[in-house]
């Protein structure tokens, strides 16, 4: 009888672990880890002093594009990253917030409502949308003549998206796929999602602290549309050319957690 020896004997394949969208180390699917050196990022770009825009009083920061693109990078997870990196920034860099103890929640909303969409937790997007522009209205100072305008050109679009399931789905399978023409676009009206969540709640806070009336909103609106145009556009490149990378650098992106 012989005896097979044991050096010689081939331990059977474990089954590769799948870290799921629960799994420990991680929130919302993202790393902790990844979303601390988002935050840390946030709090460095605070740092840089605006940037003009061409032919305009308006200015770019880094922190607003950064705003933008981050639920693409990290999903709802976006809203803990930037309200961490917030908070901190408001400490360090307090001028460059104009609304206030609160002006964290600015960032938070932005990175919310473009994280949860891009994750297709689309109703839960569109009830934070909806809640920031009714924040906007409960204000009595937005009753006034032409209030109603502040926030519909790029909220109006947030909604169409958010709600539109062609339009939903469209962005959402070019951003993930990087198709080489209507990447841009997509990314274009997520920037959007993103930023206008932003903006608006900026503008609600700002409106509830200085009560300020329909002379100061309404004629500077065609102003402050070209500005937010020229962020998102900014925001825009930076945002492909962030997504590119990371997936050719195979760097932990949420969209990792959408393709598995």
């Amino acid at each position: 009888m012989s005896t097979q020896d044991p050096s010689n004997i081939v331990p059977p394949a474990q089954p590769a672990q799948v870290r799921t969208y629960k799994a420990r180390g991680r929130i919302f699917g993202m790393s902790i880890a990844v979303m601390s050196i988002w935050a840390a990022m946030y709090i460095a770009a605070s740092a840089i002093p605006a940037l003009p825009v061409p032919g305009m009083a308006g200015m770019i920061t880094v922190n607003a594009i950064m705003t933008a693109i981050s639920g693409m990078v990290l999903g709802p997870a976006a809203a803990i990253a930037n309200a961490a990196g917030g908070i901190v920034s408001m400490i360090l860099f307090p001028y460059g917030f104009s609304a206030g103890p609160l002006g964290f929640l600015t960032v938070t909303m932005g990175g919310l409502v473009a994280g949860l969409l891009f994750a297709n937790k689309w109703v839960w997007a569109a009830v934070f949308e909806l809640i920031i522009i009714g924040a906007w209205f409960v204000n009595p100072q937005s009753w006034q003549t032409g209030m109603w305008m502040v926030p519909l050109p790029y909220s109006a679009i947030a909604l169409l998206v958010i709600l539109v399931k062609p339009l939903r789905d469209w962005t959402r399978r070019s951003i993930l796929t990087q198709h080489k023409v209507w990447m841009w676009p997509a990314v274009f009206l997520m920037c959007t999602v993103g930023h206008a969540a932003e903006f608006m709640t900026t503008n609600t806070l700002v409106n509830w602290m200085f009560n300020l009336s329909w002379q100061y909103w309404v004629p500077t609106l065609p102003y402050w549309i070209m500005v937010d145009t020229v962020v998102i556009l900014a925001s825009t490149i930076v945002g492909v050319g962030v997504l590119i990378g990371l997936k050719k650098a195979r760097l932990p992106n949420y969209a990792d957690t959408l393709e598995q």
